[in-house]
């Protein structure tokens, strides 16, 4: 098996652009065009990046009350995530076990779940209730312990932690809390108990979602592209960033609290003083993206669409009552503002790369030995993981 999908690596991206992925930062370009342009490759990546891994799902916050669902599409599989009668979250793939038309178009409240073809109906719990006229005219097929494997619709995996919620559709990733342990461990002063939701940004980008995070993970465009950002940390106090295992780690000490990053909202309860000017971030692969300031622990995640299309979320949580209360409500939406500025800064410059991977003249480039190390490093995992 292994062997087959090395031949389709190959055939997508050649010899030498498998190569690169291997080389030393010194010497190594970046993915070849294809891994951005490609239908095959990305298939590649829903399959063995986004179906075998933790994928952030959305907040606790969003299914507030039992019936609660939303729909998400994970590693190009549409799935539902809904909070059941007893409260707990749940997910399920977002398709009728009858014909396979999809159950869920949007996020709603509904007590049952029903095909809008045939009006099978399911519970919250997934199990089959009804099959209307199935037998043939006015036969009411009731099930009252759902239909069994056939019938019921097909759970995937779901876990929380700390009001996220995260799935795993293949079932078989780490623990959840393996998977997060080495940002966790970095981050062992941070009481996350504390954090609520306060809400979330939404954007379409025009851009493969690896160029997301190849930007995210770097520190070198923030003097060209971020003004107010390199006022906040300057290039002086920013460095590569380093992999632990899975999981990027970088950090920052900053000179003095801004606003919408540490100023005007509560901090952790208990923060040592050495961690009140610090702001730390991390990627967890493939796109559990998060930030952690003094007030918060923001998160971005990218889903891709097609090659050259991602749907991007930035959700924000503050700590405690500040997520929610009027008290703080000029705070919060500050803090809001800036994500979506900064956010909005680098979208042009995703379009412009995308693009800039249909030129002949270009199929990976050089990069910065300095400041792109991890950069390559994640090009190198999404290569292992589709190997793997």
């Amino acid at each position: 098996m292994t062997q087959d999908i090395r031949k389709k690596i190959v055939d997508l991206i050649g010899e030498e652009g498998l190569a690169q992925a291997f080389a030393p930062i010194e010497e190594a370009s970046g993915l070849p065009n294809a891994a951005y342009w490609s239908d095959e490759w990305l298939a590649l990546e829903q399959e063995h990046c986004f179906r075998r891994a933790w994928v952030f799902a959305g907040a606790e916050a969003e299914l507030p009350e039992p019936g609660d669902m939303k729909p998400i599409e994970i590693g190009g599989a549409p799935l539902i995530i809904l909070r059941d009668q007893d409260g707990v979250i749940r997910g399920f793939h977002n398709v009728c076990r009858h014909r396979g038309a999809k159950l869920v178009t949007g996020p709603c409240k509904k007590s049952t779940l029903t095909c809008p073809y045939h009006a099978w109906s399911y519970a919250l719990t997934g199990k089959l209730r009804s099959r209307p006229h199935f037998n043939g005219p006015n036969v009411m097929d009731k099930f009252e312990d759902g239909g069994g494997d056939k019938l019921d619709l097909v759970e995937v995996r779901v876990e929380t932690w700390n009001g996220c919620i995260f799935s795993n559709v293949s079932g078989d990733a780490e623990p959840l809390l393996d998977w997060l342990k080495p940002m966790l461990d970095r981050t062992e002063n941070y009481d996350f108990s504390a954090i609520r939701w306060a809400g979330k940004l939404e954007f379409e980008v025009n851009a493969n979602w690896k160029l997301v995070y190849e930007n995210y993970m770097e520190g070198y465009h923030v003097f060209a592209i971020h003004p107010k950002l390199l006022k906040f940390a300057p290039m002086n106090v920013r460095w590569s960033g380093e992999w632990d295992r899975h999981v990027f780690y970088n950090d920052y000490v900053f000179p003095a609290l801004d606003e919408g990053r540490g100023e005007g909202l509560p901090h952790y309860p208990g923060l040592p003083e050495d961690d009140a000017k610090r702001g730390l971030w991390f990627l967890c692969f493939p796109h559990f993206a998060a930030e952690v300031f003094p007030d918060q622990f923001s998160v971005l995640v990218s889903y891709p669409v097609a090659p050259n299309k991602t749907r991007e979320e930035l959700h924000v949580f503050l700590i405690g009552d500040a997520a929610t209360s009027n008290d703080f409500k000029e705070a919060r939406e500050a803090t809001m503002k800036m994500w979506d500025d900064l956010n909005r800064e680098d979208l042009g410059v995703l379009e412009l790369l995308q693009q800039g991977r249909l030129s002949p003249a270009y199929d990976g480039g050089r990069l910065s030995p300095h400041w792109e190390g991890p950069t390559h490093d994640f090009g190198r995992r999404v290569v292992e993981r589709i190997l793997s």
